[in-house]
């Protein structure tokens, strides 16, 4: 999947499936199988912590019902917790990072301290969530189908995509991806099918897309020693105006939202 370029492609993309090892500046590779007030030491900001009672809220504490740690809000503006009928609720400045596996959530950082990527692909997201963006996969746009000869277009997350009825059955990689076409990889670190708003913060456009693959490889991130989002045409078109390639670092900010959240420009 990823397209690891010393500059952005000058031309529109083309299709590719199964894991792919991409040329360029970074020759990535993609599996296909598949908030306020002060900060602490290591530069997290927020909005400081409220206390309230939860009576008279649907199942005591809202959205934060039932979770008795810290967890992000459908938003991923904030984080709460519902423990003995009082909800805690704290705002993130920087949007709040999902915990993996049992551990809680958190908010995020004003910088990266976690950044590492040592197998195939990244697995952890980075505790900023800043990443530069890039570009793959096949999608559809008013000019037509576009394709990627640098990727297969068979996604990881294919299988969970068409059970979840986000792509119809017996559609192949590529006909997902053109259905869904707001789509990034980084699945493995947010999760197959995870909602990801992603935002350009040069010009403040945002959009909410769906981790549909795995990658990109962690040769590309590391030869720029920075986590990398690749994403489809037309969520680099509408960021950016057109497809970026690693070495351009074209900044967005990652912030994980409810599976319920629409797809496309916010």
């Amino acid at each position: 999947m990823g397209r690891w370029l010393g500059v952005a492609p000058a031309c529109a993309l083309a299709i590719a499936c199964g894991a792919s090892s991409n040329g360029g500046a970074g020759a990535g590779a993609d599996a296909g199988a598949d908030t306020g007030t002060g900060a602490d030491s290591r530069g997290a900001a927020d909005t400081g912590t409220t206390a309230e009672s939860g009576a008279g809220e649907a199942g005591g504490c809202g959205e934060f019902a039932g979770d008795t740690q810290p967890t992000c809000s459908g938003d991923g503006n904030s984080l709460g917790e519902c423990v003995g009928g009082l909800l805690n609720v704290q705002a993130c400045q920087y949007g709040c990072l999902h915990g993996q596996g049992s551990a809680p959530a958190s908010c995020l950082l004003a910088g990266a301290t976690n950044f590492s990527c040592s197998g195939s692909y990244g697995t952890v997201p980075v505790n900023d969530g800043n990443y530069y963006l890039t570009e793959f996969g096949c999608y559809v746009d008013d000019a037509g189908v576009h394709t990627d000869p640098d990727d297969n277009c068979i996604p990881s997350c294919l299988s969970e995509a068409i059970q979840a009825g986000l792509c119809a059955a017996g559609s192949t990689g590529p006909q997902c991806e053109e259905a869904v076409d707001w789509y990034t990889a980084d699945g493995a670190r947010f999760g197959c099918l995870a909602r990801l708003r992603v935002t350009n913060p040069a010009n403040g456009k945002s959009l909410v897309a769906v981790a549909l693959d795995f990658g990109p490889g962690c040769s590309g991130e590391n030869e720029v020693d920075h986590a990398v989002l690749d994403a489809s045409g037309p969520v680099d078109d509408y960021l950016f105006g057109g497809p970026e390639g690693s070495s351009d670092e074209a900044l967005v900010h990652v912030v994980q939202v409810a599976d319920t959240t629409p797809l496309g420009p916010e």
